[in-house]
């Protein structure tokens, strides 16, 4: 059977979306929902890790200038487990 987190299933008071632009602002924003999705116990272990994954590799692509494809990686990951574009 699943362990049960410790924690708050709500998301902490305070709680802010980091700010910027581009691919790096988008790709901030989704992995600090992705976090606290995790320590909410709103996403396992394994779907948490998969979308790490997923965004590392939206990550190295906005790293190399490769903005389009970085927000598509975002957009398609996003899709793909439920989250709102």
């Amino acid at each position: 059977a699943p362990q049960p987190r410790a924690g708050s299933a709500v998301t902490p008071q305070g709680f802010r979306l980091p700010e910027g632009a581009g691919c790096s602002g988008a790709i901030a924003r989704y992995r600090a929902v992705i976090a606290n999705d995790h320590d909410t116990g709103n996403v396992n272990d394994t779907v948490y890790r998969q979308i790490e994954g997923e965004i590392s590799s939206a990550s190295a692509a906005c790293a190399a200038g490769k903005d389009g494809e970085a927000m598509n990686l975002v957009a398609a990951s996003k899709s793909r487990h439920g989250y709102p574009g």
